[in-house]
């Protein structure tokens, strides 16, 4: 649906997170910027030099914009540290407060170059909307804040030392901004409860979403020899928020029960070490054999992966009952079955109730007879060899994903981003 050159419209986006940086979160702006220029937007992206990142892959490709610049900044938590340690306020309000020094002056060349009519920026990193606050007040431009997710220090209370410079860029983004945009209804409910003077139309969800183009010609992967149920969990985790113990403790209890054993399970965590405490659990509860740490692998790679393991694991504690990780819509894509460890007062768990393959527990005993049902689901598909060729290992292919599915694509997202913008 190309638009014609003399309706284009130009946006500048703001996000640190993009191409080459090996991230979930770079998922969001690299396809909004992809997609955007369907519906009439040219675009320029402010952001990073790939030296920035602790992980790139440059696999993962790069959208053909209107143009990219690179600007100069330091990692406080890499580059300010003294053998592996750093002072504290040395990354307030993020590890990336330097970038603001190059990245403001660049901004405001590129809006003089290339006048934009908008102005976007994206969380997580309160430096993106600085550096849109400090841009808006210079051009006033429409700004649109992506917050994505709520301020860490507003549902996370370890996270609250040193936090009142990152309320103040918060309190300035909500005030100049247009549009608050949040991946969830939980999150704008919340943001709307905190600025109860700002009007709720500020206020908007545009969630993330799968790419489809992404599981168009995956790397190919030898045809599966594993025997055993793999239960896949794609990505880190940490105690705090996404802590594994529930599930590790539900594992023991199946284990007890004689449902499952080393020669017929295995959990697999790829991308993710497992902390000290972590397989010191594992060691006291007998499951050892049963859960492996695998190193991470490319974006692409990691898709492909999903679509031969035979359920998918999802950890997403109260503490992100405000949030929806994102791998959760690639996993939606696989068409593999699902197994979040979510409160059902989460988001998480309001995206994928109404998902017939997706289950959803809390609490060892849920969790325990929630992976037995998929478990046997599994045991009888294999019993009936039609369900079987049915079932068989792989991504669903494009022309067979439902219409249930298809509605998380990211370009459904960008469509409603593209509309917001038309609003402004």
């Amino acid at each position: 649906m190309a638009t014609e050159l003399s309706t284009r419209k130009t946006i500048l986006m703001i996000a640190l997170d993009f191409p080459p940086c090996q991230s979930a979160g770079v998922q969001r702006t690299y396809k909004f910027a992809q997609y955007l220029q369907d519906f009439g937007w040219d675009v320029v992206v402010l952001t990073v030099k790939a030296s920035v990142y602790q992980q790139t892959d440059a696999a993962a490709g790069c959208p053909d914009v209107l143009h990219i610049e690179r600007c100069a900044a330091l990692d406080a938590a890499r580059d300010l540290s003294w053998r592996g340690k750093y002072l504290g306020f040395s990354c307030v309000p993020d590890r990336w407060w330097s970038w603001a020094l190059s990245a403001i002056p660049a901004g405001k060349r590129l809006i003089k170059q290339y006048q934009p009519d908008l102005i976007w920026s994206t969380y997580p990193v309160s430096t993106a909307h600085y550096i849109g606050y400090r841009l808006q007040r210079f051009s006033g431009l429409p700004w649109i804040a992506d917050y994505r997710d709520p301020l860490q220090c507003r549902y996370d209370a370890s996270a609250r030392r040193y936090s009142g410079i990152a309320k103040w860029i918060e309190q300035q983004t909500i005030r100049y901004c247009q549009k608050a945009v949040f991946t969830t209804e939980n999150a704008a409910r919340l943001y709307h409860r905190l600025y109860a003077d700002e009007p709720f139309s500020k206020f908007a969800v545009i969630e993330n979403g799968f790419d489809e183009a992404n599981f168009q010609g995956l790397p190919a992967k030898a045809p599966r020899q594993e025997q055993r149920f793999i239960l896949l969990h794609s990505g880190a985790l940490y105690g705090q928020g996404r802590d594994p113990s529930e599930l590790y403790h539900a594992l023991a209890l199946l284990q007890q029960q004689g449902l499952i054993d080393k020669d017929n399970f295995a959990l697999h965590f790829r991308g993710f070490e497992g902390t000290a405490e972590q397989h010191a659990l594992l060691q006291q509860l007998g499951i050892s054999t049963l859960v492996h740490f695998l190193p991470g692998v490319p974006y692409l790679e990691s898709l492909a992966e999903m679509g031969q393991a035979d359920a998918l694991l999802l950890i997403q504690g109260p503490l992100f009952n405000n949030q929806i990780p994102s791998k959760l819509y690639d996993y939606i894509r696989t068409g593999r079955p699902v197994l979040a460890v979510t409160p059902d007062k989460g988001s998480t768990y309001q995206t994928l109730q109404p998902l017939e393959h997706c289950h959803c527990a809390s609490g060892v005993q849920a969790v325990a007879e929630a992976l037995q049902q998929q478990i046997m689901a599994q045991q009888r598909a294999q019993q009936n060899p039609v369900d079987a060729v049915a079932d068989s290992q792989g991504i669903l292919p494009a022309d067979q994903v439902p219409e249930a599915i298809a509605a998380y694509s990211r370009y459904e997202r960008t469509r409603q981003l593209a509309q917001l913008l038309a609003e402004l």
